[in-house]
């Protein structure tokens, strides 16, 4: 009879997660285990490595914070929707610091390079929700998707807030920020193309 496990995949990236949160990109598979009381076999059953584990971890904020995307389309107003979609970026932080903290640990460009084992086909595609709610937010602003209307419109809708809290990511981010991160996105959202 095979053993129930003792701990399920999501408690370990939990896990996972809480241990970046304190211990960011010093965390180690040790201070996982810590904080479920396990030993690493329960780990590397799941897991091939520690990179393995913490990508995995990462892929999952990943996803949390694409899942708020889908409202975004229903918003008309096409500069609205630019303002609203950077500002998921503080509200996400501000809700969930433990993912938003797991974020800043890999770049995609680095684990797609260099995918962990077990992650080789989840990474090439895991930005493909940002990039089309960037397209389709710059095809509604300017009237097309050209690489200067997809650069304007992930400054705005991306850069610019991400760029306001990235110090801050992990910790508080206080309430009074929301206005001067609207305000930047705003700012940036209304211009004209520039040649």
């Amino acid at each position: 009879m095979v053993k129930p496990a003792r701990f399920t995949s999501e408690e370990i990236l939990d896990a996972a997660a809480q241990a970046v949160h304190t211990h960011w990109r010093s965390a180690t598979v040790a201070h996982v285990t810590a904080l479920l009381g396990a030993p690493s076999g329960s780990i590397y059953h799941r897991f091939a490595s520690r990179d393995a584990l913490f990508a995995s971890a990462w892929v999952r904020a990943v996803g949390r914070f694409h899942a708020q995307f889908d409202d975004i389309r229903e918003i008309s107003d096409p500069v609205e929707a630019i303002v609203e979609t950077g500002m998921l970026i503080p509200t996400f932080c501000r809700a969930n610091p433990v993912d938003a903290r797991m974020l800043t640990v890999y770049r995609h460009r680095d684990l797609v390079a260099a995918p962990p084992a077990g992650l080789e086909d989840v990474l090439p595609d895991l930005n493909a929700p940002v990039g089309g709610l960037i397209a389709h937010l710059a095809e509604r602003r300017y009237g097309q998707v050209s690489r200067r209307s997809l650069e304007v419109t992930a400054l705005a809708a991306r850069d610019t807030p991400l760029g306001m809290v990235r110090t801050l990511l992990g910790e508080p981010i206080p309430i009074w920020l929301d206005n001067p991160i609207r305000a930047a996105i705003r700012a940036v959202a209304e211009l004209d193309l520039p040649h």
